[in-house]
């Protein structure tokens, strides 16, 4: 069920029915987290994807082309207020954010993880909940409770921006503020060796987390707003579709290039990804026997994003040795339970949360 009033960005349609949806926008969102899964549970497969770090910035440009559907044009006719539209956007995120804290906590609790004082512990989930950083001895971490979390924190920094720069962001200046981003993106990923960089303290660091945020977030919007121009020179059979998923998870999956991963990174975010992303948006997915399949993925995409780290911590705690035992059929039976989970959870608890939210303050 989808409530128009909440505006559920997941499903970029703002409350129509699935036919209108992106569907294989949603397909790629949900194979980008489940690649992204892989990577933050080694012990489960004992392989990893080297380039699944660009999952994340994927995610931001994703965002940005939601929140321009949903609202672009409110925002510019005063439709929606400045306050109003930051609610809508922390009702989106949180109630999935607040059982992730509850499950990271549980684990801190039984497992001690971090090997910190209990003090401690609690002040970083108090910083936690207000989703805020927080400084804590023997990790780097800018959410020591859950590394995930920095993105969620600088799309929420991106979203305040946008919607500040809102009146005055015409197309010429969409243009100049996402060209000067790409210039700090290249610099940021040739110093660095590659762009999977921001979710740590230390001045590089954050600067690398806020201008992967604005630049996926402020391109996202672009390609909305030069969707129709583009869309003339892009094919809309589901074979071109398909392709892009594809090309999408062979970024993902792809290896290290060694002195090369900063421009095969940079390609991909700045020029790759938006190309894949207006061919899966041109295919209309009406009567499409695969749009359950694609749909159900995006779905589950961002609980499986925020849950998988501490739900994976818990199975550590209980099966223990056995987990790695076993990889990676202890990894696929993870994704398993994750994927049914997720689903389940989104129902019969993000949704009816969001909606409950949304009619006291939206």
């Amino acid at each position: 069920m989808i409530f128009a009033k909440l505006h559920l960005d997941r499903s970029l349609d703002s409350g129509q029915n699935h036919q209108n949806r992106y569907a294989f926008l949603d397909g790629m969102r949900g194979l980008a987290a489940i690649i992204i899964l892989t990577r933050h549970t080694g012990d489960f497969f004992h392989y990893g994807f080297f380039r699944s770090y660009l999952a994340v910035d994927l995610f931001f440009i994703l965002s940005g082309f939601v929140i321009a559907h949903a609202y672009d044009e409110k925002l510019k006719n005063s439709e929606i207020s400045f306050r109003n539209f930051l609610t809508i956007r922390l009702i989106r995120l949180y109630p999935m954010f607040l059982l992730s804290i509850l499950l990271c906590t549980i684990l801190l609790i039984i497992g001690d993880s971090l090997n910190q004082t209990l003090q401690q512990n609690i002040k970083s989930a108090l910083m936690t909940i207000l989703m805020l950083p927080s400084h804590q001895d023997g990790s780097p971490r800018l959410f020591p409770i859950n590394g995930a979390y920095w993105s969620l924190f600088f799309e929420l920094v991106a979203n305040f921006i946008y919607a500040l720069a809102r009146p005055f962001l015409n197309n010429s200046i969409l243009k100049i503020v996402v060209f000067s981003f790409l210039l700090l993106l290249a610099y940021i990923s040739y110093t660095q060796g590659n762009l999977s960089n921001g979710y740590d303290w230390g001045s590089e660091s954050i600067s690398a987390g806020f201008v992967r945020s604005i630049f996926g977030i402020f391109l996202g919007l672009l390609l909305f707003r030069y969707k129709l121009y583009f869309g003339k020179y892009v094919n809309n059979e589901p074979t071109f579709a398909w392709l892009a998923v594809t090309v999408l998870v062979l970024i993902l999956c792809s290896p290290d290039a060694g002195k090369f991963n900063w421009l095969i990174d940079l390609l991909s975010v700045s020029f790759i990804f938006p190309i894949l992303i207006l061919c899966a948006a041109k295919v209309q997915t009406k009567n499409l026997k695969s749009e359950n399949t694609l749909l159900m993925l995006g779905s589950a995409s961002y609980p499986i994003y925020v849950l998988h780290i501490p739900i994976a911590g818990i199975f550590l705690f209980i099966f223990k040795s056995n987990v790695g035992s076993f990889a990676p059929l202890s990894g696929i039976v993870l994704l398993i339970f994750m994927t049914w989970m997720s689903l389940l959870i989104e129902k019969y608890y993000d949704i009816p949360f969001r909606k409950w939210l949304s009619d006291r303050f939206s």
